[in-house]
């Protein structure tokens, strides 16, 4: 499988320069070769498979062989994640990348143990980019400042769902969620920390709409919840 590399814009000429800190864990770390196949993508829907031609001390050049594009995904699968223990936090946006989410929400929720802080939304957007790249996704996912729950429930339109996994839940998510969920214009998913949602979160959300649902007997860390429920959505609308 061909090593991505994402740069900020990918240019329309058969050359494509790969500098900062790309280039530099290319070429430090991966250790490229010359005659190389490698994939490039702006994050955006953009890229092109490419062949190294050129290495420099702290840039290199690839010819472009193909082009492509990756379009958006309907529906958009947004995940509300309640703040993980700090240790936690890379595991819960890996897995949420490398199961297809297309937005993530952090939520510092009542009985979340974590506090979100200046530097976070840093943090959770460099461990989204690496997993982007492990994951040869040519559409970084976004993630947005901490919102607080009514900031949240705002995102619901007249065509979207909101599903929240709780584990004292009497409904199975597969009696919810069916292939007609393929039509809506967004899925939203919360997860709650890991000392789960608060009775009056859980009030607020179900006097919203939300489907209150459970993933199984087991009961999931905060931080792989996530990904299990996407994925189950995903197969259960027809993505997967």
């Amino acid at each position: 499988m061909l090593t991505l590399f994402l740069v900020d814009k990918l240019e329309s000429s058969q050359s494509i320069e790969v500098a900062g800190d790309e280039a530099h864990h290319a070429i430090k770390v991966l250790r490229i070769k010359l005659g190389e196949e490698i994939l490039v993508s702006d994050g955006a829907g953009n890229w092109v498979r490419a062949v190294v031609e050129n290495i420099e001390k702290k840039t290199f050049m690839a010819k472009v062989l193909e082009r492509g594009f990756q379009e958006e995904k309907s529906p958009r699968i947004i995940v509300v994640q309640g703040l993980p223990k700090s240790d936690r936090v890379k595991d819960a946006i890996e897995i949420l990348v490398e199961s297809g989410v297309d937005l993530i929400i952090p939520w510092q929720a009542d009985r979340s143990i974590s506090k979100w802080q200046k530097d976070s939304l840093d943090k959770w957007q460099s461990a989204a980019v690496a997993a982007t790249k492990q994951s040869r996704r040519f559409r970084k996912p976004e993630i947005i400042d901490g919102l607080s729950l009514s900031e949240i429930l705002e995102i619901e339109s007249e065509n979207s769902a909101f599903l929240v996994m709780h584990e004292s839940a009497t409904t199975k998510l597969s009696e919810v969620v069916t292939s007609k969920f393929a039509d809506m214009s967004e899925i939203i998913i919360v997860i709650g920390p890991e000392g789960g949602i608060s009775d009056s979160e859980l009030a607020i959300l179900e006097g919203a709409g939300a489907h209150i649902v459970g993933l199984g007997p087991e009961v999931f860390r905060s931080a792989h919840a996530g990904g299990a429920a996407l994925s189950a959505v995903s197969a259960l609308i027809g993505r997967w």
